[in-house]
């Protein structure tokens, strides 16, 4: 069995009993020896970070937000395992809503909801809210050992989220499409492209490739696509949502996946530029990175 799985069961038994000021302490402790430590981590980090505070941005101010992502990350592995212990109206009275209006049109356009979201807060105390206004449904990378897998969906079921493995299997799409049939709202992570084989957009200033699945989930399911974040406040969450998309699922399939997912692009720019510090993309994203 890998010594994360029991590290991170560990923790499940340990975290929900000690003060959440102290456990977050400790999280941050670690994650200021992790960014010293290891230094092409660090500079992946720091190149993640320009991109979003953009070019004009010092070099002093880079480092600084790059420390502070790696803070938040910290608190987000934190929060996975302490919000299950804690009541759903205890978090829905620290939430606050920005742009509520752009996703109450999406739900009540009758087809489902996909959420889109980038790597960033602490996404899972959104999921205690918009599980109080639908089902609520995401799309979670399968781990290893499956025990941990496991762990993960338990720990997201405490906060009302279903898990749809990531598996490229098609029966698993069509489940996702007979979800959102019945007014699911399904959460899809796609800020970045792992294996460099999706579509080609343009991110915050420079050509890479996004996961298509919200657009050809959207296109399939007639559901529209709300970009959003969760961002951590000193005494809670705000929760932010974009416009819906609305894809033409009639039209050129090619074209309009490119133009949707180049949307999508778009609005996660926008979102994580109101707080780069809270956008933990920690892994190559770009084909110069990866070169």
């Amino acid at each position: 069995m890998s010594p994360v799985y029991y590290l991170f069961l560990l923790a499940d038994k340990v975290v929900g009993v000690l003060p959440v000021r102290f456990t977050k302490g400790l999280a941050r402790a670690g994650s200021l020896f992790y960014y010293c430590a290891f230094p092409r981590k660090r500079r992946l980090i720091q190149r993640n970070m320009r991109r979003a505070l953009g070019p004009t941005a010092s070099d002093r101010e880079v480092r600084k937000t790059a420390r502070a992502a790696c803070r938040c990350y910290a608190e987000y592995w934190v929060d996975i395992i302490w919000l299950p212990t804690r009541s759903r109206e205890y978090v829905l009275e620290r939430f606050s809503k920005v742009n509520m209006p752009a996703l109450q049109k999406a739900i009540d356009y009758g087809k489902g909801v996909l959420v889109v979201l980038p790597h960033y807060g602490s996404w899972e105390a959104g999921a205690v809210f918009l599980s109080e206004l639908a089902p609520f449904a995401a799309v979670a990378e399968v781990l290893k050992p499956p025990e941990l897998f496991e762990l993960f969906c338990r720990l997201r079921k405490g906060v009302g989220i279903d898990i749809f493995p990531y598996d490229h299997k098609p029966e698993t799409r069509e489940a996702m499409i007979e979800a959102l049939g019945r007014g699911t709202m399904l959460a899809l992570l796609c800020d970045r492209d792992l294996k460099g084989k999706g579509v080609e957009v343009e991110f915050f200033g420079e050509r890479t490739t996004l996961p298509p699945g919200p657009a050809t989930l959207s296109m399939r399911s007639g559901a529209p696509i709300v970009c959003v974040t969760v961002k951590n406040t000193r005494d809670g969450w705000v929760g932010t949502a974009t416009e819906p998309i609305y894809p033409d699922g009639s039209a050129d399939r090619e074209l309009v996946v490119k133009q949707t997912m180049q949307q999508v692009a778009h609005n996660l720019e926008e979102l994580i530029r109101e707080d780069p510090s809270q956008w933990h993309m920690f892994m190559p994203a770009w084909p110069s990175d990866r070169a």
